[in-house]
């Protein structure tokens, strides 16, 4: 299954975008991340199990579990994926629930699309787009972007995460690291971060699997090297979260994306 035909995926610590022209459909699925899919040069349509037709948007959120089939072929779309458990995921769900596909209000739509449109199609670079994202997802959840964290503390404690991603961790380790009782380590994260510990660990890894993969590495040595017990193990992860598997990703073109968005065709 191929969300997109040609364009790019990127991610950060509890978020991802994927976002290019899209060359097939997705049958019924679920994931754990919190969708929004925008259409940048057509429409994103989406169908629930119970429903007999399927329903356009120009943007719609998909809460987190919740099945749907999404369609999108020949239109340009991003597709933003936020962790339910941050702070902007929760205030995400606040707004637009938790239990049915909703549309994103017109005037909204239409903002953060030529936001996505002019920094995708303008050629910026993955961390600038990166950005944008985010900002498009702060936006809507009426909520400030999370800054990057500060405390001397919780940069050594994501440094340490960093250096450990092929072995297991977890919360009361990394607090004893730095010198914090587990209870005040697992908010002062979160302040700074916005995501909560595990979450956080999880993206990182995925993060990390999917870069090596991407660059040469095979599913096996990328797994292995960000703490999956096999590349079934990550493939299982992955679906989990975005409702695809990674092996799908491969060949992906960013020009080829963002040459769709452009030209009059």
């Amino acid at each position: 299954m191929k969300l997109l035909g040609h364009g790019q995926i990127n991610l950060w610590r509890g978020g991802s975008l994927w976002i290019g022209l899209v060359k097939s459909s997705a049958d019924f699925h679920a994931h754990h991340a919190i969708q929004l899919s925008i259409g940048l040069k057509g429409a994103v349509r989406f169908r629930s199990p119970t429903a007999a037709q399927w329903t356009e948007y120009e943007a719609a959120l998909v809460p987190p579990h919740v099945r749907h089939a999404f369609d999108a072929e020949g239109s340009v779309v991003a597709n933003i994926f936020c962790e339910p458990e941050s702070v902007i995921g929760r205030k995400l769900i606040a707004r637009f629930g938790s239990q049915a596909i909703a549309a994103i209000p017109k005037p909204d739509a239409a903002k953060v699309a030529r936001r996505l449109r002019e920094s995708y199609g303008g050629g910026e670079p993955d961390d600038a787009l990166n950005a944008t994202a985010q900002g498009v997802l702060a936006d809507l959840a009426d909520a400030a972007e999370t800054a990057s964290a500060t405390d001397p503390r919780v940069l050594k404690a994501i440094a340490e995460i960093e250096r450990r991603l092929d072995r297991s961790m977890t919360l009361g380790e990394i607090a004893g690291f730095v010198h914090l009782s587990p209870s005040r380590f697992r908010h002062l994260f979160v302040a700074e971060t916005g995501l909560p510990f595990r979450p956080y660990v999880l993206w990182l890894r995925l993060q990390s699997a999917l870069e090596r993969a991407l660059a040469g590495a095979s599913w096996t040595e990328a797994a292995h090297s960000a703490n999956f017990a096999d590349s079934a193990h990550l493939t299982r992860t992955f679906k989990r979260m975005f409702g695809v598997a990674p092996a799908s990703l491969s060949g992906m073109s960013p020009s080829l994306g963002r040459s769709s968005l452009t030209s009059g065709a």
